[in-house]
């Protein structure tokens, strides 16, 4: 009867594992996933908040445009300093 009472447990825990591996795998991937959500969502949350300077604040949108697009006023004197590659042998 012990035999019998132990080979069940035996049994039931080479069945049980390979589910509780299972689970516990779709947990850590489920915490992953959670994570780069919370990520994306400060991302797009940023990229919104930039969107909505760029539609409505004037000052921004000519900040950006000097920055990323080399972009001048009219009028404008705008130089460019080229520096000389220094020799490093």
């Amino acid at each position: 009867m012990v035999i019998f009472f132990i080979l069940w447990i035996v049994l039931f825990v080479a069945l049980l594992t390979p589910r509780v591996l299972q689970v516990q795998s779709l947990r850590k991937r489920s915490e992953d996933l959670e994570q780069e959500l919370r990520e994306l969502k400060k991302q797009n949350d940023s990229l919104e908040q930039e969107l909505k300077l760029l539609h409505d604040d004037p000052v921004y949108l000519e900040k950006v445009a000097r920055q990323q697009f080399n972009k001048a006023k009219e009028g404008e004197i705008v130089y460019k300093v080229v520096r000389e590659k220094q020799n490093t042998t």
